[in-house]
């Protein structure tokens, strides 16, 4: 298993891959390349195959300067929202094209899950701040509506809020994953109110990200426990239904399009290699295609799939578009911008 989030960031201090005087494909230089990639840059497996183009969200890194990011969403304006960690923004604002159409600055530190709530103008954003413990919910132009606060006889004594992400059910229920803290789920009312508290380290070792999924005749939770390279399916007021390991894929939030089921793989073998790759399930949870790896052969274990070497240094998220595109922003990657896999 490769190092922890923590050890990696020690090893590569403040500054990390940002400030690195060597290429990043130096980085790797250690790892065998390998024939994943075709000469068209196509990765993945069976219907769900893509070409790879790293150039479609760059922006003028003088002015406009990620130090990586996050999460991105498709919002009802049609733009994709990605939260980023920059000195000049903490949200960019995409069009399908690539394009910057706007960026919103809201004083957070780290911002981290990024997820959509509502329809139409109505949608808003619910953003977690996972170095400053925050959690704070915008509109589509980028103004703060309110921010959670989470009771602090909730938080364990020698424990800090450090929360991943949030999901909403379609009652305007707040959930929210506590994955770099006390591995709790915290469940608040639409009022924003706390209701329930559950998870917490006997369930999890990260639980880094969290949806509703009403695919199944009744709303329940899928719940990523990264370090442990599983997800598991929770009822909604707390209830532990059922685990899906997927050993030697460290996944970040489950991502739902139709059918399908989409996670970032941010890491399989060491951080500093290029061995992150996309994960997408189908509605059995069986792993269908791995963009960025060999194909799945082994649905119990994936500790021999081979990644590419090229494609993906630390992927943090996936977007899908109603085409069956792939936007996906990158973390720690060499101040990268986010790589869109287009549908073939």
């Amino acid at each position: 298993m490769p190092d922890n989030r923590r050890q990696f960031l020690k090893k590569a201090g403040l500054a990390g891959l940002a400030t690195a005087s060597v290429p990043l494909t130096a980085l790797s230089a250690c790892a065998k390349k390998t024939q994943l990639i075709d000469d068209r840059n196509i990765v993945g497996h069976g219907d769900f195959r893509y070409k790879v183009d790293k150039n479609w969200g760059n922006l003028d890194p003088r002015t406009q300067p990620v130090q990586h990011c996050h999460e991105m969403v498709m919002d009802s304006r049609g733009r994709l929202v990605c939260s980023t960690v920059s000195d000049k923004f903490d949200v960019i604002v995409y069009s399908k094209d690539g394009k910057m159409l706007d960026s919103f600055k809201l004083g957070l530190t780290e911002p981290h899950g990024f997820t959509k709530a509502g329809q139409g103008e109505d949608q808003t954003f619910w953003l977690t701040d996972s170095a400053d413990g925050r959690v704070v919910n915008i509109d589509l132009d980028g103004r703060l509506i309110r921010e959670l606060s989470v009771p602090a006889d909730q938080i364990p004594k020698g424990s800090v809020f450090k929360p991943t992400e949030t999901t909403v059910a379609s009652n305007g229920d707040i959930y929210v994953a506590d994955g770099y803290g006390t591995n709790k789920i915290f469940h608040f009312d639409v009022k924003g109110q706390l209701k329930n508290v559950f998870g917490g380290k006997d369930h999890f070792g990260c639980c880094h990200g969290i949806v509703v999924d009403d695919r199944r005749g009744r709303p329940e939770l899928l719940i990523t426990n990264r370090s442990a390279a599983e997800f598991q399916r929770w009822s909604m007021n707390g209830k532990h239904l059922s685990t899906r390991k997927l050993p030697g894929l460290e996944i970040c939030r489950p991502v739902i399009s139709g059918f399908y089921t989409y996670f970032a793989v941010i890491v399989t073998k060491s951080w500093w290699n290029y061995d992150g790759m996309v994960a997408v399930l189908d509605k059995d949870f069986n792993v269908v295609s791995l963009p960025g790896g060999s194909a799945p052969t082994d649905q119990s274990n994936f500790k021999d799939v081979v990644y590419d070497n090229q494609t993906f240094l630390n992927p943090h998220d996936v977007c899908p578009d109603e085409d069956g595109n792939l936007f996906v922003p990158q973390w720690y990657s060499g101040r990268t911008y986010p790589v869109r896999l287009k549908r073939v």
